[in-house]
C-alpha cells in the first residue's frame, strides 16, 4: 500500500467521524460526559463499524449493503426507538450530578450502541461506496490483505478525531467548568431525540406503504 492510500484511508475515518449525525452526536454526548473513557469507546465502536464498512465496500461484500436496505424499514424503527430512548437517558443524566465511578456493563454499552448503530444501517455503505468511488480506490482486483490494512487505516482515522476531540473537549471543561457541558448534553440529547423521531416516523411511514 502506497503512502497515497494511506493518507485516503485517514481522511476518509476522519471525515466519517464528524458528529453531525446521530451516531455522531451520540458520540458527542458521550464525550462531554463525566469521563473520558465512556466516550472512547463509544467512538471506539463506531470506528470499529466504519472499518468493518470500507473493509465490505472494497472487498466486494456489498450484499450486505443490499439485505441491510432490503429490511431497512425493521432497522429505521428499532433505531428510531433507541435514539429516542438514548436521548431521554441523556436528559435525565445532563440533570443529576455526573457519574464520578465507572461500571464495565455501562462501559462495554457504550461500545455496543454505537457500533450497532453505525453497522446496521445501509446509509454508511452507500456512502463509503461513493466516496471510496470518488478517490479512485475500488479497484476491480480482490486484495484481502490490503483492503484490510485500508480498513484498519480508516479505523485510525476515525479514532484519531475522535481521541483528539475528547482531548480538547476534557480540556475546555477545565476551564468552563461543567456547566456549559451540561448544556452541550442537553442538546445533544434533544437532537438524538429528534433524529429518533424523524428516523421513527420515516419507517413507519415506509411500513404502510409496503
Amino acid at each position: 500500500m502506497n503512502v497515497d492510500l494511506v493518507w485516503k484511508a485517514l481522511l476518509l475515518g476522519v471525515l466519517n467521524a464528524a458528529p453531525i449525525g446521530p451516531v455522531g452526536l451520540m458520540c458527542l454526548r458521550k464525550n462531554v460526559e463525566g469521563q473520558r473513557l465512556p466516550g472512547i469507546l463509544a467512538a471506539m465502536g463506531m470506528a470499529f463499524a466504519y472499518a468493518i464498512v470500507s473493509f465490505c465496500v472494497l472487498f466486494g461484500l456489498n450484499g450486505i449493503g443490499q439485505w441491510l436496505n432490503d429490511y431497512r424499514v425493521i432497522c429505521q424503527l428499532v433505531a428510531g426507538i433507541c435514539l429516542l430512548v438514548m436521548g431521554w437517558q441523556g436528559l435525565r443524566k445532563a440533570a443529576a450530578p455526573l457519574p464520578r465511578t465507572l461500571c464495565p456493563k455501562k462501559l462495554a454499552g457504550d461500545f455496543t450502541q454505537s457500533f450497532a448503530m453505525t453497522l446496521l444501517n445501509p446509509v454508511p455503505f452507500a456512502t463509503f461506496a461513493f466516496i471510496l468511488t470518488s478517490f479512485h480506490i475500488v479497484r476491480g482486483k480482490l486484495d484481502l490483505a490490503a483492503d484490510l490494512i485500508f480498513s484498519v487505516l480508516v479505523f485510525s482515522g476515525t479514532m484519531l478525531f475522535w481521541v483528539s476531540a475528547n482531548q480538547i473537549l476534557h480540556g475546555v471543561k477545565k476551564r468552563r467548568g461543567e456547566r456549559t457541558f451540561r448544556l452541550v448534553n442537553r442538546g445533544s440529547s434533544v437532537a438524538l431525540m429528534i433524529f429518533g423521531a424523524l428516523i421513527l416516523v420515516k419507517g413507519a411511514l415506509e411500513q404502510s406503504r409496503l
